[in-house]
This record gives structure tokens, C-alpha cells and sequence, in this order.
């Protein structure tokens, strides 16, 4: 059963597709790998600092001092006279760059007749010395050249400004403006100095007295045109009233108000209308019940009712004082009944009389209230018909109130404009102190220069090593890898070397640390294939053996023993990798290794470990059970190597690789060896790895730091995903020693002095 990736190594801690961090440490790493441009950066940024000192000249910087003042701004606000705003941050600001505007600066030059000074004024073509031929000549092939007006006067003058501009600095702190100028000349300096504040007064009190005409004949001529428009207004208001016989008052129309009266009057004659009927209704009510006792308001304030009511209490109170005494039936009680009986029948002729009385009332009040009724319908239909004619006469109201106000509005304004500017000159800018020739120059500040420059370079510098670093797309530590291919890196192999100096270096490096290398064989050197024999305790095996390690792992649960070795393209170190991996399993475990060049294009494993073989895998797949006849045998690693012995390239090395006949002749090797390492061709060249990955258990992905593109490393992975769950993992290879030490430079010196290095370059 092939084993899947996933079964037998580490995950990784950045999966694919996450973006590595690109932190302090990371950026730190590149600068120690790259420090020579830094350095190098520092150097040039420290001559340009001394150039700038000595080719730069010092020069005399001369002060003006102006001071906008607003103490009369603020005594008129605060008497009332005027509304002259506050100066802000923004009004200065721009006062500042009204200084150093062509208005003020064109003016001083002519004044001074700057345009012909040699310190400020340009060159006319055909003028000039060797510096500006050359400079000229510069600009020429740079597509620069500057662009000569055909009136020399006016390139001097423009020339001029550039120059002028250069040398002019405007600040402020707080309400006063500071206008510095340098110049070789002291006494020019504070005389131009003075010349801008003066031009640059002067032109603020012209813009000031040209701002107040303009905005005085705009008022002006702004009130002329409301006047004609409110007049107009008016005319066609009145106009339409007198066409449709609309009258109206200071409370709106006159109909409107003549019904908002008779609608008061309808009210209260309704009211006393309902009054009259009530009281109407109350007297018929007594009248008719035979109620004596009852009373009505009219009846309180009638005093025959009320004398007759006294003179019948009188008699109620004799009857029962006689009805007690005598009986009720005595004469003289119903005397008295007789005479109570006359007294009750003369109250209600009187109320008769009363309720006559409110019945007339009633009927005068009907007659007010219809009478109020028939006016109102009157009017109220008077009143719909004027409304459709009110409505465009609203319009031509507003519309002339609009005018009326607008043009009261502004009068009131230019008169006030008028009488503030006539009467009032406030003058709130001024010179507080003007410009003197400086006695010294100002130097420019060498350790500054220096500092700059240095800085500059520095920075220009590992910008360049970090996008330089940045931009080369490569592989440089295994978490990179992972990050970029989702599959575990076993490890990083630092570069080796295979002259007979290099295994000097490693006996003389091996007996200082008391370590006993192994010995070559009599008449065999030592050679990079066999590196792990000659540096058992470095880096390079040390990593191989973590390999191993995991290989034997894999075996042990998988059982897998066909190992295939295979990279993006030539030239990764496979065939080092492939050699030294099977020398360390046979050292360091005496297992039987075979290993196989299975590059049928470039056969580089048969040329550095078997070049005087004859025969080897082509004449093994012929007959398979012969394999041991065509191994060639490593003296001193006691490897045994199948190379591949052609004269050329074959066309169908691919076919030849997934024959049949190639899975016979493994099936035999899995019988004899413990472990069967088969060096591939690149995976983008060619697809030998395709055909023959079916007979392969695991496989390694060589990987060169820091010259396989990222790219291509995922293209290569991405035409044989096939074999992705089956990649034990990718090794980089040929890495520099040194950037090395600075890539794991967090490690500390304790882990790399663990190693006993040969001499690696």
C-alpha cells in the first residue's frame, strides 16, 4: 500500500495559500543577508553630504517682520461701527502665499532689475561657459533641454522668478509674517527683503481699495436693478386689484374681513335667538303646569309679581293660623281662600303678560338671525368667486414683498459699506520691523548634511536589499516552503564542495575537534557523493539523517522502499542528495541500498559515480533477473549504483521507464535491497515522472535555495499532483553558509557551533 504525505510527516504551521508574515525578524533576516547595500548606500549618501557642503554655497538670509494687526477690527466690533471679521489660520495662510505670488515678486524684480543680475538671472542660449554647455548637453540626451522663449528679455525675467523663489521663505508665528531672503550679498538681501514687504503692503492696500469700488459699484448697480424690479412688482400687483375689483386692508381682503364680522354677528344672534326661545318655553311651561311657585328671571324684577306673591304668603299664613283656631271650615277661612284664589289668578295674568312679551322677543331675534343668514350667503358667494382671482394676486404679493425687502436689505448695506469705507481707514497691515544687512553668513549645518546623507543612503539602500530580496521569488527557509507549496520541508542542506582542498580543510577541522572522520580508501579521494563519509557530524549529513529517519519510519509502517528523487528542473543537487542519502543508510545501518540513474537524458548520477561502467538499466531491462550483473559496486560506501550507460538521448525514455520490463526489474530489486533510490529527470523538462510514478512508493522534491523560482516549483508540483500524497517532503539544497547563520541567526551560536563543518562555500 503506497503511503499518503499525510501519514508520515508533520504538518506544517503556514498551510498554502496563507502569505507569510512579513514582521520585524523577517525584515531584520534580509538586512543581514543583504548588508552590503546598506553599507554601500551609507557610503554614497556620506559623499553626496560632502559634495552638498562643498559645491553648495552659504549665504546671508535677511528678515522683514510685518504684522497684521487687528486690534482696530476688534475696537469696531466691539463699539458697534463695523463688522470687520477676525483674521484665522486660513486668512494668514493665504497671506502667505500672496507674499510669494508673481504679483509681489514680478514687481520687486523690475523694481531691482533682477532680470539682468547674474545671481538670479538665466542664461540666453549661446551664452554661458563650459558648465553650461555641459549642462545643457546633459539635458539634451535626458529629453530635458529647457524651453527658450524667442524674447531673451522675457526668459531673463522668467528666470529670474525661478531663481528668485528659491531664495524667498515666508513663515509666520501667530499675526506676524516673517519674509526672509538669501542672497550672496547682505546689503541685497535686506534690500530685497524690504522690497517684497513694501510691494507686498502696497499691493494689499490697492487690492483692498480696488476690492471696496468694485464691490461699491456692484451695490450699486444691484440696487438699482431691485428698484426697477420692486417697482414693477408693485405696478403689476396693483394693476391686477384694479382688474379684478380686489380691495384689501392692512388684515387681508375686505370681503374676507367684512365675513369674518358678520360671522361673529350670525353667532351671537343665533345665541340670543336660542336665549329668547329657552325662556320662551319656561314661562308657557308655568303658565300651563299651574305652578305659582315657580319663577322665571323677568318675574324676580317685576314688582307687581312680587308685591301680589308677599300679600299671598300673608294670607297662607292667617288660613292656617284660623284653620287651627276655628276649622277649616269656618267663614272666615274660606274668606281668605277667595281672596288667595284672586291673588293666584292675578300672577298669571302678569305672566300672561311676560310670556307675550318673550314671545316677541323670540320673534324679533329670528328675524335678526335670518336676516344675518341671507347676508352671509351673500358674501360667502362673493367671497368664493374672489378667491380664484386671490391667487395669482397672492403670487404678485410675495413676489413684490420679495422685491421690497431685497431691495431695503441692500440699501441699508451700501450705505453702511459706503460710510465705514469713506469715514472709516483702517490700515491693519504694517511692517513692525524691516530688514538689515546680517553681519554673518548662514552656515548649513555639516553634521545635519552629513546625518542627512548618511540616513538617506541608508535608507535607499536597504529598500534596495529588501525589494532585491523581495522580488527574487525564491525559497529561502523551510517555513517559505511550506507556506508556498502546502508540503513539509525536511531541512535545508548547506552548499558542499568535492576538490581535495575542501577534504584538507574537513581532516584539519575534524582532528581540532577531536572527531575521527572516516578515512578514504587508499586511492580513492574524497567527492561530494560521499560528502556524509567524510563530515558525519556536519550539517549536511546531520539532515540527511533526519531524512533517513523518516524514511525508515515510513518503511517500518508502510513497508515502502522505492524512493524516487525528483526536482523542477536540472541542476538542483538531486544526484548529491540521492548518493549521500544511500552512502549514510548503509553506514549508519548497514542496510543494502541500490541506487538507480533513472535520468535516461542527462545520466549525470552514472558520469560522477560510475564512468567506466558499460552497462547498466537499459541492458537490466532486458533480462531483470540478471540485475546484480549490471550494478556497479562504490568501493568505499559499499553502494551499489544501476547507472545508465547510452551514447545519446533516447526518444522514448518515458516508455522505457513505465515499461513493463521496469516493474519487473523492481520487483526483483525490492527482493534483494532494503531501500531503492531512482534519480528522476526534472519534472517541468520532461514526463519521465509521470509514467513511471506508479512504480515509486515515496518520493523527495529537491529544491535549490535561493535560485528555484516559486513559480515553477508550483508548476512542477501542480503537473505531477498525482504524487503529492505521496511526497515525503522537499529538501532545499546548495544553501549558502552564511546567509545561513543570518536566516537563523534567532538560533543563537550555540546551535550552529553544535556542527563540525567541512569547508563549505
Amino acid at each position: 500500500m503506497r503511503p499518503s504525505q499525510s501519514e508520515f510527516d508533520f504538518q506544517p504551521e503556514n498551510q498554502a495559500g496563507q502569505s507569510p508574515a512579513a514582521g520585524i525578524a523577517n525584515i531584520l533576516g534580509i538586512l543581514r543577508r543583504e548588508w552590503r547595500l546598506p553599507v554601500f548606500g551609507s557610503l554614497l549618501g556620506l559623499i553626496l553630504g560632502f559634495a552638498y557642503l562643498a559645491l553648495v554655497p552659504s549665504l546671508y538670509k535677511s528678515t522683514a517682520y510685518i504684522l497684521v494687526d487687528r486690534g482696530t477690527d476688534r475696537y469696531l466690533q466691539a463699539n458697534k461701527i463695523g463688522d470687520n471679521l477676525m483674521a484665522d489660520d486660513g486668512e494668514l495662510a493665504t497671506q502667505i502665499a500672496v507674499i510669494s505670488s508673481e504679483s509681489v515678486i514680478i514687481p520687486v524684480i523690475r523694481q531691482l532689475d533682477l532680470a539682468h543680475d547674474k545671481e538670479f538671472a538665466g542664461t540666453v542660449a549661446g551664452q554661458g561657459g563650459a558648465l553650461r554647455f555641459v549642462k545643457n548637453a546633459i539635458k539634451r540626451l535626458l529629453g530635458l533641454k529647457d524651453h527658450i522663449p524667442a524674447n531673451p528679455d522675457l526668459f531673463l525675467e522668467r528666470s529670474a522668478v525661478e531663481s528668485f523663489l528659491k531664495h524667498l521663505t515666508v513663515s509666520r508665528d501667530a499675526y506676524v509674517l516673517e519674509v526672509t531672503f538669501s542672497s550672496e550679498d547682505p546689503d541685497k538681501a535686506a534690500q530685497i527683503a524690504n522690497a517684497v514687504a513694501d510691494t507686498y503692503i502696497a499691493s494689499s492696500l490697492e487690492a483692498k481699495s480696488q476690492s471696496t469700488k468694485i464691490t461699491n459699484h456692484w451695490l450699486q448697480d444691484r440696487l438699482t436693478e431691485l428698484k426697477e424690479e420692486s417697482t414693477r412688482a408693485d405696478r403689476e400687483l396693483q394693476k391686477y386689484k384694479a382688474a379684478n375689483n380686489l380691495v384689501t386692508t392692512s388684515h387681508g381682503s375686505l370681503n374676507d374681513e367684512q365675513i369674518a364680522t358678520l360671522s361673529t354677528q350670525l353667532v351671537n344672534a343665533r345665541a340670543a335667538t336660542a336665549e329668547a326661545k329657552a325662556r320662551l318655553d319656561r314661562i308657557q311651561q308655568i303658565g300651563n303646569g299651574d305652578i305659582p311657585s315657580a319663577t322665571v328671571t323677568d318675574e324676580l324684577n317685576n314688582g307687581v309679581i312680587t308685591n301680589i306673591r308677599t300679600h299671598y304668603l300673608d294670607l297662607a299664613e292667617r288660613e292656617a293660623e284660623l284653620s287651627a283656631r276655628v276649622g277649616p271650615g269656618h267663614a272666615a277661612v274660606a274668606h281668605i281662600h277667595e281672596k288667595m284664589e284672586e291673588l293666584r289668578r292675578s300672577i298669571r295674568n302678569e305672566e300672561q303678560r311676560i310670556a307675550q312679551a318673550y314671545a316677541s322677543d323670540y320673534q324679533i331675534a329670528k328675524a335678526r338671525e335670518k336676516d344675518l343668514t341671507a347676508a352671509m350667503a351673500q358674501l360667502v358667494g362673493k367671497s368664493q368667486t374672489n378667491d380664484q382671482a386671490q391667487v395669482p394676486m397672492r403670487e404678485l404679493e410675495s413676489s413684490a414683498d420679495t422685491y421690497r425687502n431685497l431691495y431695503n436689505s441692500f440699501l441699508q448695506k451700501a450705505q453702511e459699506t459706503a460710510i465705514q469705507t469713506q469715514t472709516i481707514p483702517v490700515y491693519d497691515i504694517r511692517i513692525i520691523s524691516r530688514a538689515f544687512p546680517p553681519l554673518h553668513k548662514n552656515f548649513k549645518p555639516a553634521i545635519k548634511a552629513l546625518a542627512g546623507g548618511i540616513a538617506f543612503g541608508l535608507f535607499l539602500g536597504a529598500g534596495a536589499g529588501i525589494g532585491r530580496e523581495l522580488l527574487a521569488d525564491v525559497f529561502r527557509t523551510p517555513a517559505a516552503v511550506e507556506t508556498a507549496t502546502g508540503i513539509q520541508c525536511l531541512g535545508t542542506l548547506p552548499v558542499i564542495g568535492g576538490d581535495r582542498q575542501q577534504r584538507t580543510r574537513l581532516l584539519l577541522s575534524s582532528a581540532q575537534n577531536g572527531v575521527k572522520a572516516l578515512p578514504a580508501r587508499p586511492g580513492v579521494p574524497g567527492c561530494v557523493e560521499e560528502f556524509v563519509l567524510d563530515a558525519p557530524f556536519s550539517r549536511f549529513t546531520e539532515t540527511l539523517r533526519s531524512v533517513k529517519v523518516l524514511l525508515n519510519a515510513a518503511q517500518t509502517v508502510h513497508g515502502i522502499k522505492v524512493v524516487g528523487i525528483v526536482s523542477s528542473v536540472a541542476q538542483e543537487g538531486k544526484t548529491t542528495i540521492a548518493a549521500n542519502l544511500a552512502a549514510l543508510m548503509i553506514a549508519s545501518s548497514e542496510a543494502r541500498a541500490l541506487l538507480i540513474d533513472g535520468d535516461l537524458h542527462q545520466r549525470s548520477l552514472t558520469a560522477r559515480l560510475a564512468p567506466r561502467a558499460r552497462e547498466g538499466l537499459i541492458e537490466a531491462l532486458a533480462d531483470p533477473a540478471r540485475l546484480e550483473a549490471f550494478v556497479y559496486k562504490r568501493e568505499r560506501s559499499r553502494l551499489d549504483v544501476l547507472p545508465c550507460v547510452l551514447e545519446g538521448r533516447v526518444p522514448n525514455a518515458a516508455e522505457l521507464l513505465g515499461s513493463p520490463q521496469m516493474e519487473k526489474l523492481l520487483t526483483h530489486a525490492r527482493r534483494t535491497y532494503d531501500y531503492i533510490m531512482i534519480e528522476l529527470a526534472p519534472v517541468i523538462s520532461v514526463v519521465d515522472v509521470k509514467v513511471a510514478e506508479r512504480f515509486i512508493d515515496s518520493f523527495l522534491f529537491v529544491v535549490e535555495w535561493g535560485h528555484s523560482k516559486k513559480t515553477l516549483v508550483k508548476e512542477a508540483l501542480s503537473e505531477v499532483e498525482i504524487i503529492r500524497d505521496r511526497l515525503a517532503g522537499i529538501i532545499l539544497n546548495k544553501a549558502d553558509p552564511a546567509a545561513l547563520r543570518s536566516l537563523e541567526a534567532y538560533k543563537g551560536k550555540r546551535y550552529h557551533d553544535y556542527y563540525i563543518e567541512s569547508g563549505t562555500i
